[in-house]
């Protein structure tokens, strides 16, 4: 225990100094939308294993608006003792009428990094019928349609690691995970209102596909997996079966008119 405390110890003191030479890093510009996610299914075609048949489970289209972060983001570079740090970013919000607000990432959970790209593309949360069901982490909350939600992002730029509490009362609370290095400061608010209009009325994939396109592909499944080609032995067979019917249908009509004939000539007789 005595050495895993002296190791601790000295891993902190070396990041304590590796931290002095870090850059601050500058406040992050930020951009929240909701932003139409919507996809296609698309039809797929399998075979029932035990019994053979062909079974089809028909396409849709799925509509859903999901809340994006954008942050644009900015160099970064260290050198010498701060090498191995990463640039992180973490998010808050808060309800627009209320001082309180609530980080959504949290160091045990990880704070999402900044991406190699010009921007930083942080999915949030689902848009649904009765708000915003906003998701990150272990942090969850539901924002009510014609509610207001603030955002701010920080940069950051250091290490997550588990760190020694000296003060902890028990053994859960004497490593905890904690940030070190260098944060920028909270960004300008971003308010996004959660507009009723934003809501499509076939809501995530309950929207059922309509009955005469799933026939069709229905159908067109079966041509495909049970008829790859024409098959003119059956439509011989179908066209000798017509050609019977219609023998039979004048054979019973001339057979009728037979009767008919007969029974005018009895009446004649008399």
């Amino acid at each position: 225990m005595i050495s895993v405390l002296i190791f601790t110890s000295i891993t902190y003191v070396g990041m304590v100094q590796a931290e002095l030479s870090i850059p601050k890093p500058s406040i992050p510009e930020l951009t929240v939308n909701l932003v139409d996610t919507s996809y296609d299914e698309p039809t797929a075609y399998s075979v029932d294993p035990y019994t053979g048949e062909q079974l089809t489970d028909a396409g849709m289209h799925v509509e859903r608006t999901s809340l994006r972060v954008t942050i644009k983001n900015q160099p970064f570079t260290v050198k010498g003792e701060a090498e191995g740090a990463s640039f992180f970013y973490n998010i808050r919000v808060k309800g627009s009428f209320s001082e309180e607000w609530t980080e959504l990432y949290r160091a045990s959970d990880g704070y999402p990094t900044q991406s190699d790209s010009e921007s930083t593309v942080i999915s949030l949360g689902t848009l649904r019928k009765d708000g915003l069901s906003l998701e990150s982490g272990t942090v969850a909350m539901n924002i009510p349609l014609g509610g207001q939600v603030d955002f701010q992002v920080e940069a950051m730029v250091g290490w997550v690691s588990r760190v020694y509490n000296p003060d902890a009362t028990n053994q859960i609370e004497m490593y905890p995970w904690r940030f070190t290095g260098e944060k920028s400061g909270w960004s300008n608010t971003q308010t996004l209102i959660i507009d009723v209009n934003s809501v499509k009325e076939s809501e995530q994939s309950t929207g059922k596909p309509n009955e005469t396109s799933v026939l069709n592909q229905q159908l067109d499944a079966q041509s495909a997996v049970t008829q790859p080609g024409i098959d003119w032995t059956q439509i011989s067979l179908l066209a000798a079966l017509g050609v019977i019917v219609a023998l039979l249908a004048l054979i019973a009509l001339v057979h009728r008119n037979k009767k008919r004939g007969s029974k005018s000539d009895l009446l004649s007789t008399k």
